[in-house]
């Protein structure tokens, strides 16, 4: 793709788009792209995703630098600022960090195609490199106490109980939002309870296959619900998987400001679950390193 393939007569999102779609190539395992430094964007959802933050970026560029038409004319002042936006905002830092990896993304599509310079500097650089502090997404190793992960979990079903069945998968399994939402019922073993993600059939960060022991008390429960994707054609266990993690994220985010609970994100519940794997491990028997 080069510049004159990218209509300088569409909107500014549509260019960014466009550039986006020069790098998507989908079939393969992003694990193995990192592997050998390819930037290739491989998940369709992974595309969904980031064709929806640059046009949430390129709406920002719009309303702050009103005379920016060009993609070429995108600076990483307006990258940084939009980043800062959403840290004052409170969004989450999963979010902030998808967002992130986005802006950096379009930056790596737009060099071979001579929209950015190959010596400009990176459009987002990384904490350390130039990045304002407070700019990037740290990891939050926090994780909701069981007893208000439920209060969450009750409050959402009353409104809508997919979600909350969903925000359950991610308790019990320990699954990320995505992993959750694309779990089909042949990926659990009726005999054991026993979890196995197979790269992009599950979303799974990075495309990396793994398998999740599930807790003896909570097998049951799954097996029971594992029924539920048995009659469709693909096995999936959840319907709207388009639209179901940005919907599970909203009603945390609601769900925690009306009981006063600190909001976590959806990612709470997977940490949830790892602290009470740790306690298990460590009940066990295991030491600090391998319960960890």
């Amino acid at each position: 793709m080069t510049k004159s393939k990218i209509s300088q007569r569409s909107s500014l999102g549509h260019q960014m788009m466009t550039a986006l779609q020069s790098v998507f190539k989908p079939g393969k395992s992003r694990h193995e792209d990192k592997k050998h430094d390819r930037p290739y964007i491989r998940g369709i959802g992974t595309m969904e995703t980031m064709t929806q933050d640059v046009f949430a970026f390129a709406r920002y560029v719009k309303a702050n630098w009103p005379g920016t038409k060009q993609l070429s004319q995108v600076t990483p002042e307006m990258a940084q600022g939009f980043i800062a936006e959403l840290v004052l905002r409170e969004r989450s830092g999963g979010y902030i960090g998808r967002v992130s990896a986005t802006l950096r993304k379009l930056d790596a599509a737009c060099r071979p195609a001579g929209i950015f310079a190959q010596d400009a500097p990176p459009l987002l650089p990384y904490a350390g490199r130039g990045a304002v502090s407070g700019f990037h997404s740290d990891a939050n190793t926090q994780a909701y106490s069981p007893e208000d992960a439920e209060r969450v979990i009750a409050y959402i079903a009353q409104q809508e109980p997919q979600v909350a069945v969903l925000l359950r998968v991610m308790l019990v399994v320990g699954l990320r939002v995505t992993e959750a939402t694309y779990l089909r019922s042949q990926d659990i073993d009726p005999d054991t309870g026993r979890v196995s993600l197979l790269e992009n059939a599950n979303h799974t960060k990075g495309g990396k296959p793994r398998v999740v022991e599930v807790p003896a008390e909570d097998r049951d429960w799954l097996v029971q619900f594992r029924e539920r994707g048995l009659g469709t054609e693909t096995g999936h266990l959840f319907e709207g998987r388009d639209s179901l993690p940005e919907r599970a994220r909203e009603h945390v985010r609601a769900a925690c400001e009306s009981l006063g609970i600190i909001c976590l994100g959806t990612h709470g519940f997977r940490k949830t679950f790892a602290v009470a794997d740790y306690q298990r491990a460590v009940a066990a028997g295991a030491d600090d390193r391998a319960a960890l």
